[in-house]
């Protein structure tokens, strides 16, 4: 008996040590990219018109919204109406008004699903068009910064999710572009709110990728060209990332990226993908001077410590913008894999 107690104990102790936890071994392999830190502009949702809202409809049988009584969600992206496809507000309206039916079919796609909703328009007394009581955008803008490339052109940027305003809730899609972008300026950060770069889309006719994908960690797709020559460099796993110097890599005018120096005050120890994995400072008595800090845009910006990219900063403290949040590397390279 004792001796197939320590049998097993002995089989225990080898499993451990040569199979370590799947986590912990994922994390401590490294790979080589570019460097980012380049501003981009995000164009989200691009294929379609994105529902926001809900709207009544005065009819002369009194208010109705049709659209609020069907499958229809916010955050929908509308494809099409009776198979046709639309790319503008005007051509949604125009459809509906086509309409030869008392109903109409929208193809609209939610997350990967793409699904028909079939809904009855009223007509409003007042202008005496059909109406669904839908209220939409075409897409969603912004500028951040590219964290990484690789080789074969994938790519990860901003690190963090996107939040539509309008809906309040985070967007969540596999649909939008990329661009060339140039920074223009810069709002410095005030007491409680916080500063933002000021930023131009070079070529809206000309996307240089597409998004395959934007979710909690960031914006990930591939490029339609190779990525211009950068820095290689390797990527560190999160139980490498210490406490202590490193520098950010980030671009407050033009489109040309400057190291500038941080701390990483804190780090999380995290097996699986988390939002805030390092909180980190601003050390920098330039990016201070001109700044104050970190600034909305900024996310994305790549963190290297050791020689090595360690994760991307995500978020800034309003009340304190020499401090701000970064996500691990680990995760944004899990969302390329």
């Amino acid at each position: 008996m004792k001796i197939k107690v320590w049998c097993a104990l002995l089989l225990l102790v080898i499993f451990c040590t040569f199979f370590p936890f799947a986590t912990e071994r994922a994390l401590a392999e490294t790979a080589t990219v570019y460097l980012g830190g380049k501003p981009i502009g995000i164009g989200l949702g691009g294929e379609g018109l994105i529902v926001t809202g809900f709207v009544d409809v005065i009819t002369d049988e009194g208010a109705a919204c049709p659209a609020r009584e069907s499958d229809i969600s916010t955050g929908d992206v509308i494809l099409s109406v009776n198979g046709v496809a639309i790319g503008t507000i005007g051509d949604f309206a125009k459809m509906i008004q086509r309409s030869q039916n008392n109903t109409v079919t929208l193809t609209v796609k939610r997350g990967e699903s793409v699904l028909d909703v079939t809904i009855t328009p009223v007509t409003d007394s007042l202008t005496g068009l059909k109406k669904l009581g839908i209220t939409m955008k075409n897409g969603i803008n912004g500028i951040g910064t590219m964290t990484f490339t690789t080789a074969d052109g994938k790519f990860g940027a901003l690190g963090h999710g996107i939040v539509d305003v309008d809906m309040g809730k985070p967007f969540l899609t596999d649909t939008g572009s990329v661009y060339a972008c140039r920074i223009n300026g810069y709002k410095r950060a005030g007491e409680g709110t916080a500063g933002e770069l000021s930023g131009t889309f070079l070529d809206r006719d000309k996307p240089i990728g597409e998004i395959e994908k934007c979710n909690g960690f960031g914006v990930y797709g591939q490029l339609f060209a190779s990525p211009l020559p950068a820095q290689s460099i390797e990527t560190a796993s999160a139980k490498e990332v210490k406490t202590g110097n490193a520098l950010i890599y980030s671009t407050i005018l033009g489109d040309t990226p400057k190291a500038y120096s941080i701390e990483i005050i804190k780090t999380a120890n995290q097996k699986r993908a988390q939002e805030k994995s390092m909180l980190i400072r601003v050390t920098d008595e330039t990016l201070l001077a001109e700044t104050g800090g970190i600034l909305q845009g900024m996310s994305g910006s790549p963190i290297v410590q050791g020689g090595k990219l360690v994760g991307a900063v995500t978020h800034v403290l309003v009340n304190d913008s020499t401090l701000g949040y970064g996500l691990y590397i680990d995760w944004m390279l899990e969302n390329i894999a």
